[in-house]
This record gives structure tokens, sequence and C-alpha cells, in this order.
């Protein structure tokens, strides 16, 4: 059984070209997921698309044979106003998601990336983000902030806009204007670019699929039973519900029960099942802090 724990959930990125897939792959391998080849068997798949779902877009997410999350990429690009272009995105991506159904995440896929990759924020690139801090450009556009005058030569401006872009530049200054070092440029990178936002939504996405393996192996030991307890938790937390933590030989019965009426109730198979690995795990809790299980099956 720990062999099937074990594996990774695996991510497949896909999308229309052009959208920044390559860049999502290194963002999602750089933060330790397992993503594969488009043509490789996966778990799950992560959309990436620009701008707005296409129509081509939807028809992806809609007709998936997997579970899939829909990233929005370059969401620095939103727009600006108000609380910024991420906030802009995220509440586009609220409204697509509701449109498709699917999950939708923003994220500023190079921000991310100089976050994950610690090649990215080496000597040459701090150095010229610290010229800025105290010798400001002009990063009202990607044209003014090459050809404006400035005492960073060509081919680091260049390379600056290649690896961070203006949003990444303007926030790592930010930083270092606040007195940061290299790992508080990248964390400031990090939360800048909603990376960790979509990661919590691949943990969600992905929950469903570590259960289905643990409920598939159909063993009755105490190690099966919890572990798809615990796996079941992952999936009904996913999608907002609570579950009582208590580790009281009252709460264990209590979330028996409550979780064996819930897998009997109007729900989907998945979360039915759900329901009684919880009640099951929780039963077998109860049992083992002193309950007794003929007194339940007696009542009426």
């Amino acid at each position: 059984m720990s062999d099937v724990v074990g594996l990774p959930v695996r991510v497949r990125v896909v999308g229309r070209p052009g959208c920044g897939r390559r860049t999502v792959t290194r963002v999602l391998r750089g933060a330790g997921v397992a993503v594969v080849a488009p043509t490789a068997a996966a778990d799950l798949d992560v959309h990436v698309f620009a701008e707005t779902l296409k129509p081509e877009d939807r028809r992806a997410l809609t007709r998936s044979s997997r579970p899939v999350v829909a990233v929005l990429n370059k969401a620095d690009l939103t727009g600006f106003g108000g609380a910024g272009p991420v906030a802009a995105a995220t509440e586009r991506c609220r409204l697509l998601g509701e449109s498709v159904g699917v999950p939708v995440y923003p994220l500023a896929g190079l921000a991310a990336a100089a976050a994950v990759d610690d090649r990215i924020l080496d000597d040459e690139v701090l150095g010229a983000l610290r010229t800025l801090t105290a010798d400001p450009a002009d990063l009202g556009s990607t044209d003014r902030f090459v050809t404006g005058e400035h005492k960073l030569p060509d081919a680091v401006r260049q390379r600056l806009l290649v690896d961070l872009d203006l949003f990444g530049i303007a926030h790592a200054v930010l930083a270092l204007r606040n007195g940061a070092g290299r790992a508080e440029v990248s964390a400031a990178l990090r939360a800048a670019s909603a990376l960790d936002g979509l990661l919590g939504g691949l943990e969600a996405a992905a929950a469903p699929v570590r259960y289905e393996r643990l409920a598939g192996l159909g063993s009755a030991t105490d190690e099966a039973v919890a572990a798809r307890m615990a796996a079941a938790i992952e999936v009904v937390r996913a999608v907002g519900m609570i579950v009582d933590a208590d580790v009281s030989a009252e709460a264990h019965l209590r979330r028996a029960v409550a979780w064996q009426r819930y897998s009997r109730g109007p729900v989907s198979r998945l979360h039915a099942c759900c329901g009684a690995d919880i009640a099951r795990g929780s039963l077998r809790l109860w049992e083992r802090a002193g309950g007794v299980p003929e007194a339940v099956e007696a009542e009426p």
C-alpha cells in the first residue's frame, strides 16, 4: 500500500500554442509538481490559456477525460488600477470558472518561474535590480524600458524583461527597496505571482485521484482503513466541507454517524464513498477508544 500512497499525481500541461505552456511547466516542476510530457499518461490536466477562454479552450475543459484545472497565464497583463492586475485576473478567473464548471487560477508565469528557479535571480540580475532601486528606469512599457536612457546596458535590460518582465521587475525592485535579500525577493515574486493559489488548487484537484488509488486496494487492515479515511477527508475538505478533528471517543462516534448519513444522501458516487470511508475509519477509532460496536448496531 505504501507504494501506491507514495506515487506522485502525474500532471500534464496542455493548452493552445503561445499561451505559456513551457513557462507553466517550468514553474510547476520547480515547485515540485510531477509534470509529465503532454503525450504521456497523466492523472490530472493543467490547461493553460491567456486573456480569456476561447471556444477551443472551453471544449477541451468540458470534454476532458480526467480532472482538469485551468490556468490564466500572464495574469500580470490583465489590467492595472484597483488592487492590481493579479487581483483583476483572480476575479476574471472566478467568473470564467463559473461559466465552465472548472477551477481557474491566475498565474504571473515569469515572476513565478523566477521564484522557484534559483538560476534566474543570479548576481547579474540582482545587481541590475539594485541599480534600479537607486536609479529608476521607465517601467511604463516594454519599449520605454528598453529604449529609455539608463546606465543599465541594453543586454541586461533585455535579460530582465525575458526573465522577469515589467511586473516581476517592479515587484523585485520594491522588495529590494524595503531591504530584501535574495530569498526575500524570491518570496516577494512568489507571492505576487499567485503561485501558491494555483498549487493549492492542484492539491484540491489531486485529492480524488489519491483517494481513488487507495479505495481500489480493497484492504480492511487498520492501516488501509486509516489511509482511505485520510484521503477521503482531503476530498471533502477540498470542496469546502468541514470534518471534525476532535480525537475523543465521543467525537469519533459522532463523526461516524454524521458521515454515514451523508454517504446515503443525494451526493455523487465519489462523495458517497468518501462519506462511508470517513464513517468506517471513525468507527475503527471509536472501537480503539473502547467503543462497543454491538451497542451501536442494536440501537433503533
